[in-house]
């Protein structure tokens, strides 16, 4: 795990150094073993940058750029590639030789055999710039299921890339965008094509970039998640047992300490039962919160009891909650508002203390195994009726309704739905644009942004799942703990998100998944083997916090904090008077609970990362 960096410029100008090291400084917080800036041509101005967080192969033989034996590729990367093992053995047999034993060298020689698609063979979480000399291009990737981030800035004279946005402020693209800005308050998080600073782009998961010296951009989607109409009754779960203990087998590989999060729900247990096989005497970590109607520490601690762990847990109270959540919106290069960020930044710091660097999560679970409520759920039965209506007459009736309401942008787009998070930051949403015009383009923006198989024709539970996979997961979910790991320079694994697994997983009938109102129903069984039956089937409670309780105890804070947001660029005419009054008479539900929450960590954010800059 690290941090990556770089610049190719189109205009014949030398490269600042100045700048390459700023860039880097931003993000030495990812990886603190070794920095290191490479010129990688003799024709181009290209430079590429890496920050090491020294995971496989310790030796200074593995630090990066790395560089191809005869210097015609260079490579900077950040992730792992779990079947490095595997392929290097095949590129053996090919005929070709290593001179370390990393997975960053396995990269290049990939890249030397299958040119771009050696993307197609690996198996991992992994973001990387590639320089080929020879055809004098900059190859770029990011993982399928966008594990790890890709940002990039691109204007007529450059173009800069890191792992994180807040290295590109040097070039001045820290000017709020409007769009972003407006989708966060829809959906809580920055989605899918969009950014929160004016400019700044994401490379998207599944895909690659190639840049050529001229300036021209190209990117290309590699991968798509198997289509529903694919899926086969022949599919057993003993497939899926053996993809789970391979992937597990895979992401304990490390020279270094390898630790777990222990929430005491199934799919943290079955990564915790699963990897003890392999790991002497791991490090399980879980975190517990006053005021929560549900304490799982509970459920973690027998886990960790039956699996021999040395288990390490942590309660914390509102106050404690509220400054590790500030502490880690601090270190968030775009806002969020999911409390799960407060667990993630304290067992992440739990872990750097006691000298783990490597975090297994049970991150992925539900979204590849319908583990949601809301797949079974009310809100299901409201989107099947939606999808049978004939998409005449919901235009007909959608004209009538406001599409300042939620019932009339959903009739228009109803992909939509599954990006509202609650009726509150809707309303948030829909306050923010100036007019039902306005409203209307960018909610159309938003879907049209969807990718297509989303909306591809199909059973409804996939059509959700895969918009979880390709819009929730890697902006919401997998955003979140790759700046909270990295945050303390730990490296965040996550074996149920393995590309085998997950296409495996899409192959099997909806009702494998979801049944009779049950949800995770071919996860559960295969779990109750390795953590019986009350553990595997007791309610989801979720890895968050009871945000509610939180802010009826701090009302005067949360009311001080929130009353500024029209200071920000683009929320002047913001209308938060609703939220306020809640706020003074201590009357708040869950929704409006939420958009308050959704508020506060906009003006914490733009606090600590914009106004400081």
């Amino acid at each position: 795990m690290c941090g990556i960096a770089g610049i190719i410029r189109f205009d014949g100008n030398k490269i600042d150094k100045n700048i390459m090291d700023g860039m880097l400084q931003k993000i030495s917080h990812r990886g603190k073993d070794y920095s290191q800036i490479v010129s990688v041509s003799s024709k181009t101005n290209v430079e590429l940058g890496h920050r090491r967080l020294a995971i496989i192969e310790l030796s200074d033989t593995a630090v990066q750029p790395m560089m191809y034996d005869d210097g015609s590729i260079w490579l900077t990367f950040n992730g792992e590639i779990y079947n490095y093992v595997e392929l290097r053995a095949e590129l053996l047999e090919l005929g070709y030789k290593f001179r370390t034993m990393s997975d960053t060298e396995v990269i290049l020689v990939a890249y030397r055999h299958w040119g771009d698609k050696c993307v197609e063979h690996l198996n991992g979480m992994f973001a990387f710039a590639l320089w080929d000399e020879i055809n004098q291009r900059l190859f770029c990737a990011r993982d399928q299921l966008g594990i790890k981030p890709f940002y990039f800035y691109h204007t007529e004279s450059f173009l800069a890339f890191a792992s994180e946005s807040r290295a590109l402020e040097a070039f001045h693209c820290n000017r709020l965008d409007a769009d972003g800005l407006a989708a966060y308050l829809l959906s809580s998080y920055v989605p899918v094509e969009f950014s929160i600073f004016d400019g700044v782009e994401k490379l998207l998961p599944a895909h690659t970039m190639i840049v050529q010296p001229s300036g021209k951009v190209e990117c290309k989607k590699y991968w798509n998640i198997t289509k529903v109409s694919e899926y086969t009754d022949s599919s057993s779960s003993m497939e899926i047992t053996a993809l789970l203990e391979q992937a597990v087998m895979r992401q304990v590989r490390s020279d270094v300490p390898v630790g777990a999060l222990l929430s005491g729900g199934v799919d943290s247990g079955m990564i915790v039962a699963l990897a003890s096989k392999h790991i002497e005497n791991m490090h399980t970590y879980s975190v517990g919160f006053e005021g929560a109607e549900i304490n799982e520490l509970d459920s973690a601690a027998a886990v960790a009891n039956k699996y021999g762990t040395f288990h390490h847990q942590k309660i914390l109270d509102d106050e404690d909650a509220i400054q590790y959540l500030d502490l880690a919106l601090k270190n968030l290069s775009e806002p969020i508002a999911d409390p799960a960020i407060i667990p993630s930044y304290v067992l992440s710091e739990m872990a750097a203390k006691d000298g783990v660097k490597v975090l297994l999560s049970g991150t992925g679970g539900d979204e590849i195994f319908g583990g949601y409520d809301r797949y079974s759920g009310g809100k299901t039965y409201k989107r099947r009726l939606l999808n049978v209506v004939p998409n005449r007459v919901k235009k007909i009736i959608g004209r009538v309704l406001p599409i300042s309401t939620k019932l009339g942008a959903l009739l228009r787009n109803p992909s939509l739905d599954m990006m509202f998070t609650t009726n509150g930051c809707f309303d948030l949403f829909s306050n923010m644009m100036e007019g039902p015009k306005m409203t209307e383009e960018l909610l159309l923006k938003i879907s049209n942004s969807i990718p297509s198989t989303v909306n591809d024709r199909g059973h409804l539970l996939y059509k959700q799942m895969n918009f979880d996979m390709s819009v929730y997961m890697p902006d919401g979910i997998l955003f979140l703990f790759d700046q909270m790991t990295m945050a303390n320079t730990v490296e965040g694994r996550v074996p149920l998100l393995d590309v085998d697994l997950v296409e495996k997983a899409f192959m099997f009938p909806p009702s494998s998944h979801v049944n009779s109102g049950r949800t995770k129903v071919l996860f559960r069984n295969i779990a109750e083997q390795y953590l019986g039956h009350k553990h595997v089937w007791q309610q989801k409670h979720g890895f968050s916090g009871p945000v509610p309780y939180w802010i009826n105890k701090n009302t005067q804070y949360f009311s001080d904090s929130i009353r500024y947001i029209n200071n920000i660029p683009g929320l002047e005419n913001l209308d938060i008077g609703k939220y306020l009054i809640l706020l003074e008479k201590n009357e708040l539900n869950t929704i409006d609970s939420f958009a308050i929450f959704t508020l506060y960590c906009l003006q914490k954010w733009y606090d600590s990362q914009v106004t400081d800059i």
